[in-house]
């Protein structure tokens, strides 16, 4: 009887205590947070950067998360992705951070509210064997913070989910006017405030964090005070000296410019190559860089085109390998701008040399070169057919070589000992302002300085040139937090035969290996007997 007691008092002490464990363990959770990431570069923690704006906040910020219930795939783990992500910003907020969940799909109060905050539905369609939708649903985030605010409308992908809430929260937080990035026009250049495709959503991304702005720097004025990043992107007939002009003086003056130019384009009508004669070569080459008149091409490592092909009598449009579209996985690991890429394409590209010596006080970084062991050179291509690269050609050279290079540094000015160049009559209307001598500046300050020598590089290279105008307008902390991309590999529909094969499989294998276990339990009992 008394050891019974004794146990059953031990049972009693146990319990109290696993109960007080608890309760202290989770009061002590409840006053501090600790996460366990053994990835290598910590992708499922929040950034040092991440977490220092969130001690920037002195009032409190409101998430109002608008989520339709019940998505399917691949949509429906995405609510909990992004309110497990606002419960960690909330976890070093020190209490000023608070998450409000909301589905207001049938409710029309919810829909007004959700759209005053800037979030609205989207077209949801999903279908398989057995389900089809076509609906309108919500998946953004709205934060108000005092009388401001920043939404996400549509969070279809959570890959970069860390680095949008970022983005947002330093809006919110920040005192400092928003920099603008230039684009010069009027030699043929792409116009980035229209149209749409791969220059469109560089155009929506580069607004969301900055100003975007045209400049044409052809006539009196230059490149106006307010821009501190400049693109010059694929000019396709030569840019004025007023022009060359006013893009060193921007230099001079410590703006970052960044310069893609094609020297060989193609025409896909008759498969020729074409060059291109953009003016910028005197300029580039007093700045220690040169993009040479050559092609680079790479038979193993390419991206894809589309060619016509004839099929018996019909000519049909495929998709082909095309070496003349180099992929590289030749990446400066140690740049922030390129160090987390996986790889790059570099359509009709042509190789880019630094001088040696460069200028005094410059510095040169390659970011990116052709495949070492894959790549080739060649000058003077004229035909461009597919076919043509299935046979080494007689005067391609092996790479790798320089694809697109970095130079920071102090330069003197590429019209130091020239008079200014005066504005072409119909690019200022007939009106010519003579400069005054002395506004023209000789030697420059501290700058950066961006060449590749693929204009198409741009389209096809989203992220880099993302990265790239944070790294040229120094905001270079939010570029470690969007190459945490976190990509989730899906699992690939199978064809009708692969789906019937494996629930065949399912359905005879397990009864097939209990007749196995059952024929060798028998087998060993009458050996026995």
């Amino acid at each position: 009887m008394h050891l019974r007691r004794v146990l059953l008092l031990n049972v009693w002490i146990q319990l109290v205590l696993v109960i007080a464990i608890v309760v202290l363990a989770n009061t002590w959770g409840a006053q501090r947070f600790f996460r366990l990431d053994l990835t290598a570069d910590k992708r499922y923690s929040l950034d040092l950067v991440t977490r220092a704006l969130m001690y920037e906040l002195d009032k409190p910020l409101y998430a109002k998360v608008y989520f339709t219930d019940d998505l399917q795939t691949p949509y429906n783990n995405h609510e909990e992705i992004v309110t497990d992500k606002l419960e960690e910003l909330r976890a070093y907020s020190r209490g000023l951070m608070e998450i409000d969940v909301i589905d207001p799909t049938d409710d029309p109060e919810l829909r007004a509210e959700a759209a005053r905050f800037g979030v609205q539905p989207i077209q949801y369609r999903y279908r398989s064997a057995n389900v089809r939708e076509l609906k309108q649903v919500y998946m953004g985030v709205a934060l108000v913070y005092g009388d401001q605010q920043q939404v996400l409308p549509a969070i279809t992908s959570t890959a970069v989910l860390e680095y949008e809430l970022a983005r947002a929260i330093r809006s919110l937080v920040s005192d400092e006017p928003r920099k603008t990035v230039g684009y010069l026009t009027g030699h043929g250049e792409p116009d980035l405030l229209k149209g749409d495709g791969p220059l469109g959503t560089l155009r929506d991304k580069l607004m969301e964090n900055f100003n975007l702005v045209a400049v044409a720097a052809d006539g009196n004025e230059g490149v106006p005070e307010e821009v501190d990043a400049l693109f010059v992107i694929g000019p396709q007939r030569p840019v004025t000296e007023r022009a060359l002009y006013h893009v060193d003086q921007f230099l001079m003056r410590g703006g970052s410019l960044a310069v893609f130019v094609t020297n060989t384009k193609p025409d896909l009508r008759n498969l020729r190559a074409r060059n291109v004669y953009h003016g910028l070569e005197s300029l580039l080459s007093h700045y220690g860089v040169q993009v040479n008149r050559d092609l680079l091409f790479d038979r193993k490592t390419s991206g894809q085109m589309t060619f016509p092909v004839r099929q018996g009598r019909f000519v049909r449009q495929v998709q082909v390998n095309y070496p003349l579209i180099p992929r590289t996985t030749n990446l400066n690991g140690d740049s922030l701008v390129v160090k987390d890429l996986e790889s790059m394409l570099f359509p009709f590209t042509s190789s880019v040399t630094v001088a040696d010596p460069l200028p005094p006080e410059v510095r040169a970084e390659t970011l990116a070169e052709s495949m070492p062991d894959s790549s080739r050179r060649i000058r003077g291509l004229r035909a461009i057919q597919p076919a043509l690269f299935e046979q080494p050609l007689p005067e391609e050279e092996p790479g790798p070589f320089a694809t697109i290079v970095s130079l920071t540094g102090r330069w003197g000015s590429f019209f130091a000992d020239k008079d200014i160049p005066l504005p072409e009559a119909d690019a200022v209307d007939g009106v010519v302002r003579p400069d005054n001598p002395n506004s023209k500046t000789r030697q420059g300050v501290a700058a950066r300085l961006v060449v590749s020598g693929s204009a198409d590089f741009v389209a096809n290279n989203i992220a880099f040139m993302l990265n790239l105008a944070d790294w040229m307008l120094q905001d270079e902390s939010l570029i470690r937090i969007r190459t945490k991309a976190i990509e989730y590999q899906p699992l690939e529909p199978l064809e009708p035969d692969e789906q019937r094969n494996i629930k065949l499989l399912n359905l005879l294998l397990g009864p097939a290996l209990l007749l196995l276990f059952g024929l060798g339990r028998w087998a060993i009992r009458r050996r026995a007997a």
